[in-house]
């Protein structure tokens, strides 16, 4: 998947310059190639699970992946569910919204925990592991965004699979995370931090948390890129944790 964006005038967590694009009138799309409550005792570290190659050629989940999929043997604890993100520039931890984007959230917490199967861009097979880690952000603006979760690193890799946009009134702020996309309803597994508030995007990209802090998205987006706006010297989303424990 290739995104694009039109241009316009307390406890263990839970899992275990430059550029030659565009400015911030800038606006997010790709192009296809194609919770829980509980006590602070009950919360603790994430269980991996195994990893899996599946038979078939066809999205196992027939494009049906449910949050309670994606919370699977996740701890309970009394926190907001979240996204910690450990990046090259600084972690980044996001609050998510399951209530407003009820499949966005299981789509992105399934990937990151490895309980929702993708189809792996080397072997074609549909597999079972967690998608983000070790991914790339390859696509940064400054005073815009920075955008990750390709497999390919090249803004048109995607999991297999696309599912529906969840339009809510949530807005663009600084630090939201949403879904890039090629068009309505073409969501996979590209994503994107703003660094600014964006508000032309409001209501054509599925919003599903909110990040902080923004500085990191700064330190991110303020590197030296080439004429796709890709970082000269990769950026590295190192590991993506899940957790419900307290912040």
């Amino acid at each position: 998947m290739l995104l694009a964006f039109p241009f316009a005038a307390g406890c263990d967590d839970g899992d275990g310059g430059g550029g030659g694009g565009g400015a911030a009138g800038s606006s997010a799309s790709t192009s296809s190639a194609s919770a829980g409550g509980g006590g602070a005792a009950a919360c603790g570290p994430d269980v991996d699970a195994p990893e899996e190659v599946l038979p078939g050629a066809a999205d196992p989940e027939a494009g049906v992946f449910t949050l309670a999929e994606a919370l699977a043997d996740l701890p309970e604890g009394p926190g907001p569910l979240r996204a910690i993100l450990d990046t090259d520039k600084g972690e980044i931890t996001c609050e998510l919204f399951p209530e407003q984007a009820p499949n966005a959230v299981a789509n992105f917490v399934g990937l990151a925990r490895g309980r929702r199967p993708f189809r792996d861009s080397a072997t074609g097979s549909w597999v079972k592991r967690r998608f983000y880690d070790g991914l790339t952000f390859h696509r940064v603006i400054p005073e815009f965004m920075a955008q990750g979760g390709d497999p390919l690193g090249t803004g048109e890799g995607w999991p297999g699979y696309e599912f529906d946009d969840e339009i809510s009134a949530l807005e663009h702020r600084a630090g939201t995370l949403a879904y890039a996309n090629a068009g309505a309803d073409t969501n996979g597994s590209q994503f994107y931090i703003t660094e600014v508030a964006t508000d032309w995007l409001d209501g054509d990209y599925t919003i599903f948390g909110q990040c902080a802090p923004v500085e990191v998205v700064t330190a991110m987006t303020h590197v030296e890129t080439d004429e796709d706006d890709k970082p000269l010297v990769e950026l590295r989303l190192r590991e993506v944790t899940i957790t419900r424990c307290a912040p």
